[in-house]
């Protein structure tokens, strides 16, 4: 037994928390064996398709230091955007792909100038753009849906690829999301940065321009995923988004990354939103009420969080 346990204090975080999903899809699946067929699962993945994307370069951007809580809203403006261009005034779709994600940059280019030269902390100044696209979106969709946007081309949803769009962007998007993070130059920075700003300057890293280069990531995946979720339900509303932001929170930290930067995993968030998404289409599955799933997300959230307390202050004291 004691030699069971140390091997599993050996393995890495990702297998670790990889073992827990399956074990808590386990109970679930034991609860309800239908939990488990393909059309679930798929269901379950599909879920944090969107989420996901939008919080991608999010995992990036924290890794440097900062935040960004306006990805949901800056997915909807994206998708009652190109809703509104293309339905209303004509255009192409990808016309309209290129104007949200514009869009998306625009916003990110904001926060980040608002941020490192306006020095307003980013929690607060993405707060506030998180309220003004919401306005705009509900501006630009006069409270009302857009439920008559055109399929991308005939059949594309009943293809092979149409029915995985989302997901396989997803997966794309946490390939290289993580690749930029662990294989690159480039993402040594970017924990340097989170790490500790001033020694990253005194290196002759420019902090600046990295934590505006990672805003505007972050605005341009949050605006793709609300445009591929208006390619996906051929719809958009003003509360597409809505909440976006704690999940994506959620699932990092779940995921191991570290809210105080400096560390990030992309893979973790992968693992973290699906864990989520797992309790939760569980709980409908087995019939518990779905309430407690918030219950149960704040509960692994702060365990998560403890956990990150704990190897920070360890870190801080062996130094």
């Amino acid at each position: 037994m004691r030699t069971n346990l140390k091997s599993f204090t050996t393995l890495s975080p990702f297998v670790k928390r990889l073992i827990f999903l399956v074990v808590v899809f386990a109970i679930f699946a034991g609860l309800n064996p239908a939990f488990a067929n393909y059309a679930s699962i798929l269901s379950i993945v599909q879920g944090i398709a969107f989420v996901g994307i939008a919080s991608v370069f999010l995992v990036l951007l924290i890794t440097a230091g900062e935040f960004d809580i306006s990805i949901g809203a800056t997915a909807a403006l994206s998708a009652l955007t190109s809703a509104m261009l293309v339905t209303k005034q004509g255009y192409s779709i990808p016309i309209a792909l290129s104007i949200s994600l514009g869009a998306g940059i625009l916003v990110g280019l904001i926060n980040g100038l608002v941020v490192i030269y306006g020095k307003v902390p980013s929690f607060i100044a993405t707060i506030a753009m998180l309220f003004m696209c919401k306005s705009l979106a509900t501006f630009i969709s006069e409270g009302k849906g857009i439920a008559d946007f055109p399929d991308l081309y005939e059949g594309f949803k009943q293809s092979l690829i149409g029915q995985y769009f989302s997901i396989l962007v997803f997966i794309i998007f946490v390939l290289v999301g993580e690749f930029i993070l662990n294989r690159t130059n480039f993402g040594k920075v970017i924990a340097a940065v989170g790490s500790n700003p001033e020694a990253a300057r005194t290196a002759g890293i420019n902090t600046n321009r990295v934590k505006l280069i990672l805003f505007m990531a972050t605005g341009c995946g949050a605006a793709l995923a609300g445009f591929l979720s208006l390619l996906h339900f051929s719809s958009a509303w003003f509360t597409l988004g809505s909440g976006w932001e704690l999940l994506a929170i959620a699932g990092l930290v779940i995921g191991g990354t570290s809210l105080f930067g400096g560390r990030g995993t992309v893979t973790g968030l992968f693992l973290g939103l699906l864990l989520m998404q797992v309790v939760a289409s569980g709980m409908v599955a087995s019939s518990i009420d779905p309430w407690w799933q918030t219950v149960i997300t704040g509960v692994i959230v702060l365990v998560s969080l403890s956990v990150d307390m704990k190897r920070k202050k360890v870190k801080t004291d062996a130094t």
